[in-house]
């Protein structure tokens, strides 16, 4: 059964159990390091659904929000699990024999990973996008934060999102309610704005 969990003030839904002390053992043979901040994560949330999104900065100085939105629990399962997804790495022949985890998705093919090779870091593969976009074409391996909880303090929802979210979510009282605690919680200027929309939308109730 699917729950909420709140965690550094960012919205998750999750239906997976906590991970077992043995789950965590058996996945840091695994990857053959310790688990650092992302094993407090873990005893919170084995992970989930959460709708954030971090500003990737790429190499040629341009910039763009992306979700990894599906993070990967650590428990016996197949995709979008571990050490499932770790051993499903590593079949690829240059991915590291040890200390990087992979630990979220996009809703495409780019992915998240814990890297403890030499420190500690977290980065994204960024799948390229077709030329018919316009935008970037190249794959990128790109340090977005220093570690996990550096990379939570980045999440926001972008205005894109929010303003999508506003123009489309179905009316009730608990998703509006559900709705300002979620924008609340990642993009602190929503309420500004986005009055007017918010308000055409939802006369009667006050974001």
């Amino acid at each position: 059964m699917s729950q909420t969990v709140i965690y550094r003030n960012l919205i998750i839904e999750t239906d997976t159990p906590l991970p077992t002390g043995e789950n965590i053992e058996h996945l840091e043979a695994a990857l053959g390091r310790q688990l650092p901040d992302y094993k407090n994560f873990l005893s919170h949330c084995n992970g989930g659904d959460m709708d954030y999104q971090i500003n990737v900065r790429f190499p040629n100085g341009s910039s763009e929000f992306i979700g990894f939105s599906s993070l990967y629990s650590v428990c016996e399962g197949e995709w979008e699990t571990n050490p499932y997804e770790l051993h499903q790495a590593r079949a690829q022949s240059e991915f590291p024999s040890a200390g990087v985890l992979p630990i979220a998705i996009d809703g495409g093919s780019s992915i998240l990973y814990l890297d403890l090779r030499d420190g500690y870091q977290v980065v994204a593969f960024v799948h390229g996008l077709p030329g018919w976009t316009g935008l970037r074409q190249e794959d990128s391996l790109i340090q977005v934060a220093s570690s996990f909880d550096d990379y939570l303090s980045k999440l926001v929802i972008c205005d894109e999102i929010a303003q999508y979210h506003i123009e489309h979510f179905e009316i009730t009282p608990e998703s509006v309610a559900n709705t300002i605690q979620w924008l609340d919680s990642g993009n602190k200027d929503w309420r500004s704005k986005f009055s007017k929309l918010w308000n055409d939308r939802v006369p009667d109730a006050k974001g």
